[in-house]
């Protein structure tokens, strides 16, 4: 059960976690009783896999901002007076429950699957080529952006001595024109290096994808259990 996640082919996962995404996002606004089954499931899709808890915490934490202000923003459209609030609450929760459990699921497809292993699913599942490619490649050279960082604050540190309070800001919203520049160079020789050692535009992978009659019980339990929790709500 802890590893089943795991043994489903990439396609299957990719399938899994949108199917059910979509089901909740279909689900009306102000209408909260199918979340009732459709939390208990999310966690129950969660427990099949191999997740850190605090890593899909701190994601759902960093969703949290953007989560609220949509569910806030809601809440308001009626007008700012506690009887327009209370008309919109049921609609606001519905959006915020709709964005955590979502959230929840894609943040453990990406903790759970190797990034190869998820390219390969989007490849198999008819994603456009480009996309897959930018894709990629963006989730490499965040590395690059955060590497180039640390070493420009260690020399910054190194040269002069941390100001306080405001100042700071501003010492640190100089570098990033240059942080830029440098790490479009670096991309530059790393994708240079890429091509010479035989980059065509896919990553490799570890397991050749082999669709079993494991992966269509998987999703089709998946589709029918969301999909009878939107149905009954």
């Amino acid at each position: 059960m802890r590893d089943l996640f795991q043994r489903l082919d990439p396609r299957a996962r990719v399938l899994v976690i949108v199917s059910a995404t979509a089901i909740m996002a279909s689900t009306p606004p102000g209408v909260l009783l199918p979340f009732a089954a459709y939390l208990p499931l999310c966690g129950l899709v969660v427990l099949t896999g191999r997740a850190a808890a605090s890593a899909l915490a701190w994601r759902c934490l960093a969703a949290s901002p953007f989560i609220v202000l949509a569910a806030g923003l809601l809440a308001l459209q009626q007008g700012g007076s506690l009887d327009g609030i209370r008309a919109a609450a049921p609609a606001a929760l519905s959006v915020a429950a709709k964005g955590y459990a979502a959230v929840l699921l894609l943040a453990f497809l990406t903790l759970s699957t190797p990034l190869s292993d998820l390219l390969a699913a989007l490849r198999g599942l008819g994603a456009p080529k480009s996309f897959n490619l930018i894709l990629g490649l963006m989730y490499r050279y965040t590395h690059l952006l955060a590497e180039e960082y640390r070493r420009m604050e260690r020399a910054r540190d190194s040269r002069s001595v941390r100001p306080l309070a405001r100042r700071r800001v501003t010492l640190y919203g100089r570098p990033l024109g240059a942080l830029i520049l440098r790490s479009w160079d670096r991309a530059e020789r790393v994708h240079a290096a890429m091509l010479a050692r035989g980059f065509h535009g896919a990553w490799p992978t570890l397991r050749r994808p082999c669709w079993r009659a494991l992966d269509t019980g998987a999703l089709l339990a998946a589709f029918t259990l969301f999909l009878a929790a939107r149905l009954l709500g």
